[in-house]
Order: C-alpha cells, then structure tokens, then sequence
C-alpha cells in the first residue's frame, strides 16, 4: 500500500522528533550537572550525577582584564570500588572529617539505579520505534509496534524524571552539610535536558498516534482491509421461483360485523 504525502510528513516528523528526544536524554544521562552545589567553604563547585560525579575548584582571578578562570572538571564514578572504599573511610571518620558529611551524596544510591534502568530502557526501546517507523511505509502493520514502543519509552522517560525530582527534593539530598554551614544544592541542567528530551517524545507520540490513524484510514480508503466475497449459489426466493413469475391469489376481505340469519315461523 502506498503511503500519502500526509502520512510521510507525519512519520518523518516523529522520527525526526524522537531522534532528538534520543540525542537530548542521552546527553543529560551522560552528564554530572544533575545536582549542583557550590560549597563556599572548601572553595569548590560539586556536581552529582547519576552515575559519576565532578568537582570543579573555585574559579579565580587571573588577570585585570580576564576576571575568572574555568579550572577543569576532577570525577570518579559512582560505581567505582575503590572510591567506594574511599567515602566509607571518610564516613568512618565524621568526627575528624569535616567534608564527611558531603562524601554521603557520592554514594550509588538504589534511585540512581532505578533512573538509570529507565533511561537506558527508554533509549532502547525509542530505537526500537525508529526502526518500526522506518518500515511503515511498505509494511503498515509496523505502525503499531512503532506507536506501542515509543509509548512505552516515553512513560519510563517520565518515571526517570519523576523519581529524580522526587528524590532530589528529598531533605537529605537536597541539603549538604559542611564544616560550618549548610548548603542547598540546585537541580543542574542535565535534568531539564532530559527533561526537554522526554517532551520531544510526547510530542513525536501524538504526530505518531496521527501516523497511525493516517495509515489504517488510508487502507480502509482504498479497500485493502476488505474482505473479498463471491456469490456462488443463488437465494432461495431466486432458486425456487416460477418461470413464468408468481401472482398472489387475491384475498378475501374480512368482514367485521356479523352475518345474522333469521327464520319464519307462524303466527
């Protein structure tokens, strides 16, 4: 069945809208700025991530003209054994340690887990939609699968943003402890990228529900979902009539009063 110009607009319009989402959630996947903090005290900017975090010394002056200087990034992952090692060390020493308190938001904690899980399902499984979708043309069955999977990868892209918001708004994450104070940390711009990623899959959802509708409307259009019949034995009115063609006796009309029959007798 060949597609209308209609139905190619829309396709290539989610696609084109779910690649984004793709390039927009993987890049807030991959990076740290996901809860930022500036701690005045130790003269760093931290950034925690899902699965690796950054620290960034505090930028300084290096000339008249040029105020501040960008100092790189310094990062270890979340899953890292050795840096495992390290934090419980320095939580072991709290008394002593003044930025113990900090080291308990480098920990892989159960939700990053869980965001991860859903990002990286999501990712697969808007693939998966991109591939149905490129087959929609010659195979309109695809299209189901195509709107099936990108439903599904947008539900769990907005768990993963639903549970990180949740989680960072949580007292003991929201909060960093230091030496001498207390310091808030900012939700960072990889959160709104995903963010901005899971709406481009909304939007590709419904220029995919308006594909799907195109494609079955399309094939009921042109009669290709029609079921083919064929006659092959006449009705029985046909079978059985008379040659010469049926006339109906007349019918007797009713009659409504009575027929009273009086007899003669003598007086």
């Amino acid at each position: 069945m060949g597609s209308t110009a209609t139905q190619k607009l829309l396709l290539a319009l989610s696609i084109v809208l779910i690649l984004v989402g793709i390039c927009l959630t993987s890049a807030g996947c991959f990076s740290p700025a996901w809860q930022v903090v500036d701690i005045r005290e130790f003269r760093a900017e931290h950034q925690h991530g899902l699965w690796w975090d950054c620290i960034r010394a505090e930028k300084h002056v290096v000339s008249v003209g040029d105020f501040y200087d960008e100092t790189p990034l310094h990062c270890m992952y979340k899953f890292d054994n050795s840096a495992e090692l390290v934090i419980q060390n320095t939580l072991n020493n709290i008394d002593e340690d003044g930025a113990a308190g900090e080291s308990e938001h480098h920990r892989f904690w159960a939700w990053h887990k869980a965001i991860l899980f859903f990002i990286v399902t999501s990712e697969f499984l808007a693939f998966i939609s991109i591939c149905a979708g490129v087959c929609a043309p010659c195979v309109p069955s695809t299209s189901f699968a195509f709107s099936i999977s990108l439903f599904i990868a947008m539900i769990l892209s907005l768990l993963a943003d639903g549970v990180f918001f949740l989680a960072a708004n949580r007292v003991d994450n929201r909060f960093v402890q230091g030496m001498v104070g207390t310091y808030e940390q900012r939700i960072g711009y990889a959160f709104y990228l995903h963010l901005m990623g899971t709406l481009c899959w909304i939007g590709a959802f419904i220029c995919t529900l308006l594909t799907v509708y195109k494609f079955v409307a399309g094939g009921q259009d042109d009669g290709s979902n029609e079921l083919p019949y064929r006659r092959e034995e006449p009705l029985l009115h046909d079978k059985f009539a008379s040659p010469t063609g049926y006339r109906p006796s007349p019918q007797v009309p009713y009659r409504t009063t009575s027929i009273t029959q009086y007899r003669e007798t003598s007086a």
